[in-house]
């Protein structure tokens, strides 16, 4: 689900509600699973350079 969420996340240039829309679910679920994201990885969405390493990360999976 995680995993989901960060992929749709990017391919909607990390829009919480274009998210929200396409996972049908609520921009809250949203926020908490990127957050997730984040803490699990060690990386921060709002940087440019962790965007494209965890892009990176999902096209190799």
């Amino acid at each position: 689900m995680l995993l989901d969420t960060l992929e749709v996340f990017l391919a909607h240039d990390c829009s919480w509600a274009r998210t929200a829309e396409a996972l049908h679910v609520h921009v809250d679920t949203v926020h908490y699973r990127v957050e997730r994201v984040e803490a699990l990885t060690g990386r921060d969405l709002s940087r440019l350079e962790h965007k494209a390493d965890l892009r990176a990360a999902l096209l190799c999976r």
